[in-house]
């Protein structure tokens, strides 16, 4: 399994706090390298804050100075990694929470048009076994357990990726879906019984898109919380 010979760049997101982190990102980006993509993993290739501001303040500026002007550097690097230099993001939740960049280069990334996917092991969450459905959406609410389920699933978003205009029509379509899906369901709060009303709406339109899709009914008590919004959002269009 390999990408085309013209390589796609993926921007390696995670925790790099810990040395154990550090190794499963170097696991991860070597991972993609050997499926023949090339990576910016941010504790390689990147710029270290600790190890850099201590050469910024050899050359004689202050320690409060150099730490700003590192920050505005890193932050800088990244976004222009994430938005322009690279065409994948793949984010790794692993941890008690998401980790708070990865996060943001995720969702840099959702808004820039490009694929974003990631992966998690970890059993730990904040809803009922279900992370933070603003993460999760940045994803389409799907998760992949292993490396090996993250590079294929890379693989064929490349493999039936549109052309980069259509994408940004495509993420335009799924960002007003989402929009009128928001709008509705705050009409429908505002009412009396307007919780109620909601949950009728979205399982309404979950039935509806269940009949003809009866594949959607599959672990269902595992998935019905994400099934119930993509039969809503489906639903809509």
């Amino acid at each position: 399994m390999s990408v085309s010979a013209n390589k796609k760049s993926v921007y390696c997101a995670g925790p790099l706090f810990t040395e154990k982190e550090r190794e499963e990102m170097l696991e991860l980006a070597i991972a993609f390298e050997k499926a023949g993509f090339e990576t910016f993993l941010p504790q390689r290739d990147g710029l270290e804050l600790t190890r850099y501001s201590n050469i910024i303040i050899d050359k004689g500026v202050d320690e409060t100075t150099a730490l700003n002007l590192l920050s505005r550097a890193i932050f800088a690097l990244d976004v222009y990694q994430v938005v322009v230099a690279c065409d994948a993001v793949a984010v790794n939740l692993n941890g008690r929470v998401p980790d708070e960049g990865a996060v943001t280069e995720a969702a840099l990334a959702w808004c820039a048009n490009k694929i974003v996917v990631a992966y998690k092991a970890d059993s730990r969450s904040v809803f009922m076994g279900r992370d933070n459905p603003l993460v999760l959406g940045l994803f389409d609410f799907r998760l992949c357990e292993t490396i090996p389920d993250l590079i294929e699933v890379m693989v064929n978003a490349f493999e039936h990726s549109p052309a980069p205009k259509r994408r940004a029509e495509n993420r335009g379509s799924q960002i007003k879906t989402y929009l009128e899906l928001g709008a509705q369901i705050w009409e429908a709060l505002r009412t009396p019984l307007g919780e109620e009303k909601v949950a009728q709406m979205l399982c309404r339109n979950f039935f509806e898109v269940t009949d003809v899709n009866s594949q959607l009914f599959e672990d269902s008590s595992k998935e019905i919380n994400s099934m119930l919004l993509e039969g809503f959002v489906r639903g809509q269009r």
